[in-house]
């Protein structure tokens, strides 16, 4: 498939600036490390032509996944492992046959890593793992995916992700840190996603290194991989959010490096000269708030979230903290950012103006004309561009 269609093809997909990112992203990593698949009987005999086209794709743009069969059925792995084959060979896609051995030991991930080393993709069969119960077979996976340094697992399935209560929109993002125990609850889960969430939670507990774990149909698989928003359930271990004082313990650096990367503008030499209420950091720096107390009520001088973090609920556990804390504050966002059209979700009121919104929750109404003219004229956190 020649490179244009491709990118054409993925641009049907998601915005360029998100295609462009991830590329960079999972290019910048050992090949190996790029995704592990995890393919059930049903998908194989039933959703194979979406899933051989994603791989088809995928291999075209020098991402090779590998592909897991067995891992839940393992019963007629190898057959399924090479009707998967059959189908890639036909449309020219370099792709081995792995029989893994009922440790996935060294031997197997050795075997992986020189099949991508050729620039095939691995067809890794579980069926020799047959005698084993499916926690043993999660905890090679988890062995497997920390010797790969993996990145990202991803189940494939009919559903288009985790259904809850027997229908409606599956949640984008699940955090086991907050949800488990409700989704867990009789009723809410099918049998088997159940079963999946369980075992998933153990597997991001035993993988060292951070790990995303998503369920989604192959139909979207590509928009799971390309997009800010994904597509499907991202089940994500949740975040710890520190909670400080003005800048009391805060890495200023990380935090002045974050709020670059988030608004592609740099922070006035001041910023963190500015006394402030309090701050809500992301452990890994990769989203943040900042809230400053005013005459009128405390006000939220920044909020962000890492552009690859987003979607994966960071910001929604930030803001809950915020929400949790000031059950009154006011803010403001430029019209064109594409923040503010989920602003006006959270708000309780809004002021549109030619270069701002200005937003607020919880306010007096005595408060508000007060806060949107503090809002107008507060000064920018920014560092202006040279003129001329």
């Amino acid at each position: 498939m020649e490179p244009e269609i491709v990118q054409r093809f993925l641009e049907s997909v998601g915005a360029k600036a998100d295609i462009d990112l991830y590329l960079r992203l999972f290019r910048a990593q050992r090949k190996e490390s790029f995704a592990i698949l995890a393919l059930n009987a049903q998908i194989v005999k039933s959703a194979l032509d979406p899933v051989h086209f994603d791989l088809r794709i995928l291999a075209d743009l020098g991402l090779l996944p590998v592909v897991l069969l067995g891992l839940l059925e393992p019963k007629d792995a190898d057959t399924q492992a090479a009707r998967v084959a059959a189908w890639l060979v036909e449309d020219g896609v370099p792709c081995e046959v792995i029989r893994a051995d009922a440790a996935l030991g060294p031997e197997t991930t050795g075997a992986i890593q020189a099949v991508v080393g050729r620039g095939a993709i691995p067809l890794v069969s579980l069926e020799a793992c047959a005698a084993q119960t499916i926690d043993a077979r999660f905890r090679l996976l988890a062995t497997l995916a920390a010797a790969l340094e993996t990145r990202k697992v991803v189940f494939l399935s009919r559903r288009a992700g985790l259904v809850v209560g027997g229908g409606g929109t599956p949640p984008s993002v699940v955090s086991l840190a907050t949800d488990t125990d409700r989704l867990l609850a009789p009723g809410v889960l099918s049998r088997g996603q159940a079963l999946l969430l369980r075992q998933v939670k153990q597997l991001l507990e035993r993988v060292p290194q951070r790990l995303s774990v998503a369920v989604v149909n192959p139909l979207a698989l590509l928009r799971e991989l390309f997009t800010v928003n994904g597509a499907g359930t991202l089940i994500r271990k949740g975040s710890r959010i520190e909670t400080r004082g003005g800048w009391d313990g805060v890495d200023r650096a990380r935090l002045r490096a974050l709020f670059a990367s988030a608004f592609g503008r740099t922070l006035s030499e001041d910023f963190f000269a500015r006394p402030v209420l309090r701050t809500f950091v992301e452990e890994s720096y990769r989203g943040a708030a900042v809230i400053e107390q005013t005459p009128v009520a405390p006000y939220l001088t920044k909020f962000a979230v890492e552009r690859q973090a987003q979607g994966e609920g960071i910001g929604g556990e930030i803001w809950s903290l915020v929400t949790r804390d000031y059950p009154a504050f006011f803010w403001r966002s430029r019209p064109e950012n594409v923040i503010t059209a989920w602003y006006a979700k959270q708000c309780d009121g809004l002021a549109r103006f030619p270069g701002w919104h200005v937003f607020w929750r919880g306010l007096p109404i005595e408060t508000i004309d007060p806060a949107i003219r503090y809002a107008l004229g507060a000064v920018s956190d920014f560092a202006q561009p040279p003129s001329g």
